[in-house]
């Protein structure tokens, strides 16, 4: 098994809800669904026309195996190292219970070839996947803009307390009528190296929107709760900012 094989084996046999950016909710906050990243290169000469025959392959194979949602990030504001984020981000989300059955259809995968031929793909995380708030309108969206913010917990801070902190993030935007996806996601493992101990994930239908959520953050007193959480609970870094289009939703 090849290289990009392999990484794309683990890449979409992990997979934005239970399959739309969500999950279950229970007493003490959402239920994790798996999630995966995988980091990939366009290869020299290649084009846009080829790398769009490549993701088309995929999505066509993955109408038929894949169980939740994949999409591909591109880069809209970011750290300026490339070595580390790549052009294209992969990201797979699923059900846990659906990685194992998910795995035997790799094998017979009809995409790799195409693939291989546009973009190599160099590392890969598996982490879990939780949903704090979806918004109505974001439901069905497959095109938009999502923020990473990648978070070391405060000394003495436990996992519990990250929890509540963003259920109360979650209770405060939905009264304001927040536009998009809050989502946590815990570091997990791979070689794609992600700083921290998980990540705080925010999505939006468009630029407009981000840019809405922007002007409250800095104009509107949306800092505050920002301010509380980088004191209390944990230091998160400046967060990256990517352009993300599904290219497959199961059926849910």
């Amino acid at each position: 098994m090849t290289l990009l094989k392999k990484l794309l084996a683990i890449l979409i046999t992990a997979t934005f809800a239970t399959v739309s950016y969500g999950s279950d909710e229970t007493p003490e906050g959402p239920q994790a669904i798996a999630t995966l990243a995988a980091t990939c290169f366009i290869n020299e000469g290649a084009d846009e026309d080829d790398v769009e025959d490549a993701l088309e392959s995929l999505s066509k194979w993955a109408k038929k195996n894949h169980p939740g949602l994949l999409s591909a990030l591109t880069p809209a504001f970011r750290s300026a190292n490339e070595s580390e984020y790549g052009d294209i981000i992969l990201q797979s989300w699923m059900p846990f219970e659906a990685v194992g059955k998910f795995d035997e259809a790799i094998e017979e995968g009809d995409f790799q070839e195409d693939l291989q031929e546009a973009i190599t793909c160099k590392g890969s995380s598996l982490g879990g996947w939780y949903g704090y708030y979806m918004s109505e309108s974001f439901r069905d969206v497959d095109t938009g803009v999502v923020a990473y913010q990648h978070c070391s917990t405060l000394e003495g801070v436990s996992g519990k307390t990250v929890g509540e902190y963003a259920s109360q993030e979650a209770a405060q935007i939905a009264e304001a009528g927040f536009d998009g996806v809050l989502a946590y996601m815990d570091r997990g493992v791979g070689d794609r190296n992600l700083p921290g101990d998980f990540s705080k994930v925010y999505a939006w239908p468009s630029m407009g929107s981000f840019a809405n959520a922007a002007n409250n953050f800095w104009n509107n007193n949306g800092w505050e709760f920002d301010e509380e959480f980088q004191s209390k609970v944990a230091q998160c870094g400046s967060g990256n900012i990517y352009r993300f289009r599904n290219l497959h939703r199961a059926a849910q």
